[in-house]
């Protein structure tokens, strides 16, 4: 439910970002720079799978969505995503575990993506958005708990218009 709401604000701010972008001058003899900056906080809920453990862990924070469009000599479009929050062991279905839980999880990720066209806004786009979610437990007890989750989203517009992000690849590994 999380991935569909994150993939839906995704999909709303690539739109705005590409119509915007789409209306702007496009003659580069004209060396008007025109720049589009969008940044948007948004609440971050998931589950994902911890590998130290072999089990679960609910990641609760906020997720910072940037993305800026440039149009100079050419057309540039940065995308960027950073996130912290604090993460929890819980089963499978998300409820936390009573016996065996330790100290929270301290979270952070990033990715970015940042794509130059020489000839003017693309028609079509296609291009990865990696992303790395670091889970550190900070406790004297509990010794090589921490993770690293591995993400690439695959990003595509057509005629400025963008698809849902789908998943590309997914890696857990314990640290």
């Amino acid at each position: 439910m999380t991935m569909i709401t994150n993939t839906r604000i995704l999909i709303h701010v690539a739109a705005a970002c590409f119509v915007v972008t789409a209306a702007a001058p496009t003659d580069a003899q004209a060396q008007v720079t025109t720049a589009v900056n969008y940044s948007f906080n948004v609440p971050l809920v998931k589950v994902v799978p911890n590998p130290c453990t072999g089990g679960f862990t609910l990641v609760n924070g906020t997720l910072t969505l940037a993305i800026s469009a440039v149009q100079d000599t050419a057309f540039q479009l940065t995308t960027t995503l950073t996130s912290s929050g604090t993460g929890k062991d819980v089963t499978v279905d998300g409820l936390p575990l009573i016996v065996g839980a330790g100290p929270d999880y301290q979270y952070s990720s990033d990715g970015s993506l940042t794509a130059t066209f020489f000839d003017g806004i693309p028609t079509y786009f296609e291009g990865t958005l990696p992303m790395a979610d670091f889970l550190v437990r900070n406790s004297p007890t509990l010794t090589g708990d921490s993770y690293m989750l591995r993400t690439v989203l695959r990003l595509k517009a057509n005629n400025g218009i963008p698809s849902a992000p789908t998943l590309d690849s997914i890696s857990v590994a314990c640290e």
